[in-house]
C-alpha cells in the first residue's frame, strides 16, 4: 500500500479551495462539533454506517449548528475487504474514505457533513483539531498522536471475535504500556478471509464506537443523562472480559475473595456438606493460590468433582470460580482490572491445554500475563511473551504464548522437596525440622 499523507495532498487541496472560492465560508460557532475517525476499515466503515444515519435527524442534530465528521485513511478498497468491511464491489479501487462519504450522501446535509481525508495520520498536523477522536486503525503512531493531544478520544482495537476499547478516562500509564511498537495487523486472524472463517469482533468495536460518539455529543450539548460505554475488553464468545483501569479509579472491583487458609476441619465440613461455593472454600482456595500450594487446589477440585478457576487481576485481587465436572470458564467479574497476572485452573486428571483453554488464552492475548493448568501430580504453564523460543502455535495469537514442559509438583520452585539444604544437619535436628514443618502445615 502506498501511503498518502496530508502534506502530499496540500497542492490538490489548494486547487480545490480555489475552485470553491465563490462559495460562502462558515464561521465556527460554539455549538459546532468536529469529530475525527482515523481508519476506514473493518471498524471505521461499520462505525460510520451506524453513526451517520443515527445522527442525521432529531433533537441532537437540531441542538447543534454543524456536526462535521472527518475520516482519515489512505487505503483503497480491495476485493479482500468486501468480506468484512462496509463496501460493495463497485467500491473496489476507490479510496475507502471516498466510498464511505458517497454511501452516506442520503444522510448528510448542511448541518451534518462527512469529509473524506485520504491520507494517514502520522503527526498532529495531519488532522484538524477535533472535539472527539476515534482511533479505528492498527497504527501505534496514529494512536500516540491522538493520546498525546488534548482531544477526548476513543481507541478501538480488535482481533478475531474480541475487542478492546480505551478512552480518555483510562490510566495514561496503562494506555502507554498497551501501545507498544509493533507491526500493523488485520482485525481478522491469518487466513480467516481466504478460509471464510470471518469473526465479528469488529462489529462489537464499531457498535461501541458509534454509541460512544453519540453519547459524548449528547453530553456536550447538555443532556446530563448521557452515559458513554465503559472502557473495556470483551468478545462474542466469553462476553465482557474486564473493565480497563481508569485514571481516577472510579470503578472498584467487587466480589473478590480474600486469601485465607482456613483450618482443615472447617474446610472438610464445608466440602462434606456440598456447600462448595461458600466463602470459606473460596477464601481457602485463594489462600492456597497465594501460598503456592497448587496440588491442594487440585485435590479440592477432585473431591468436589468440579473444575476450579482462580484469577488474579492487576491489583492483586483474587477471584475464585467453581465450575462443572468438565469445564470452568475464565469469567472475570465487572470491575476486575487488566492486565490479569494469573489464570489458574484445574483439569480432572491430567494437565494439558484443551481447545477451550486455547481459545480463552487467545482471547486474552496482551490482557493476561500467565496461565496455569493443574493436574493430579503435575501442572503446565504458559507465559505471554513478545518473542517466545517455543510457542503454543506457530501463527495467530497463541504464537505469543510460551510452550513449556509439564512440571511435577515436587519439582515446583519453592516446593519443600525441590529445595536444596545448604548443609547437613544432625539426625535429631532433621527430625525436629520435619516435625516443625508438619505442625506448621496443620496450623
Amino acid at each position: 500500500m502506498t501511503e498518502t499523507t496530508a502534506s502530499s495532498l496540500m497542492q490538490s487541496i489548494s486547487n480545490n479551495s480555489q475552485t470553491n472560492a465563490t462559495q460562502p465560508t462558515y464561521t465556527y460557532k460554539v455549538n459546532d462539533y468536529e469529530i475525527a475517525v482515523i481508519g476506514a476499515g473493518g471498524i471505521g466503515s461499520h462505525l460510520l454506517s451506524a453513526l451517520v444515519p443515527a445522527l442525521h435527524r432529531g433533537e441532537l442534530l437540531e441542538s447543534t449548528e454543524i456536526i462535521t465528521i472527518r475520516i482519515y485513511d489512505s487505503d483503497k478498497v480491495s476485493k479482500e475487504n468486501l468480506a468484512h468491511q462496509r463496501f460493495t464491489p463497485d467500491d473496489v479501487g476507490k479510496h475507502k474514505v471516498t466510498a464511505i462519504v458517497e454511501s452516506m450522501i442520503p444522510f448528510t446535509s448542511d448541518r451534518l457533513q462527512l469529509v473524506a481525508c485520504p491520507w494517514d495520520v502520522r503527526e498532529d498536523l495531519d488532522m484538524k483539531p477535533a472535539d472527539l477522536t476515534v482511533v479505528a486503525v492498527d497504527s501505534a503512531i496514529a494512536r500516540r498522536v491522538v493520546h498525546s493531544s488534548d482531544t477526548i478520544f476513543l481507541d478501538l482495537r480488535c482481533l478475531g471475535d474480541g475487542y478492546v476499547a480505551f478512552d480518555s478516562s483510562v490510566d495514561p500509564d496503562f494506555v502507554s504500556k498497551m501501545t507498544p511498537d509493533q507491526p500493523a495487523r488485520s482485525c481478522q486472524h491469518e487466513d480467516a478471509i481466504s478460509s471464510g472463517n470471518i469473526e465479528f469482533g469488529f462489529l462489537l468495536a464499531a457498535s461501541h464506537g458509534a454509541q460512544w460518539v453519540l453519547q459524548s455529543l449528547r453530553w456536550m450539548v447538555g443532556q446530563t443523562l448521557a452515559m458513554t460505554p465503559y472502557p473495556q475488553s470483551a468478545n462474542l464468545t466469553f462476553g465482557t472480559l474486564g473493565r480497563l483501569p481508569e485514571a481516577e479509579d472510579k470503578i472498584e472491583p467487587k466480589g473478590c475473595d480474600e486469601p485465607k487458609i482456613h483450618p482443615p476441619s472447617l474446610v472438610d465440613s464445608c466440602l462434606s456438606t456440598g456447600d462448595y461455593d461458600c466463602g470459606v472454600i473460596r477464601e481457602h482456595i485463594a489462600g492456597l493460590t497465594e501460598a503456592g500450594r497448587w496440588q491442594q487446589i487440585w485435590e479440592i477440585g477432585n473431591r468436589l468433582l468440579r473444575e476450579v478457576s482462580v484469577l488474579i487481576d492487576a491489583e492483586g485481587k483474587y477471584y475464585v470460580d467453581i465450575g462443572t465436572s468438565g469445564e470452568v470458564k475464565m469469567s472475570p467479574p465487572i470491575g476486575a482490572k487488566v492486565p490479569f497476572k494469573l489464570w489458574l485452573h484445574t483439569h480432572p486428571q491430567d494437565a494439558y491445554w484443551s481447545s477451550t483453554d486455547r481459545d480463552t488464552i487467545a482471547s486474552y492475548t496482551s490482557l493476561l500475563e500467565r496461565a496455569v493448568v493443574l493436574g493430579h501430580d503435575h501442572y503446565k504453564q504458559t507465559v505471554f511473551s513478545d518473542s517466545p523460543e517455543s510457542s503454543l502455535e506457530e501463527d495467530g495469537p497463541l504464537s505469543s504464548w510460551t510452550s513449556e514442559p509439564t512440571v511435577l509438583y515436587k519439582d515446583k520452585p519453592g516446593h519443600e522437596g525441590s529445595r536444596r539444604r545448604p548443609r547437613r544437619r544432625s539426625s535429631s535436628r532433621r527430625r525436629r525440622g520435619r516435625a516443625s514443618i508438619g505442625k506448621e502445615e496443620e496450623e
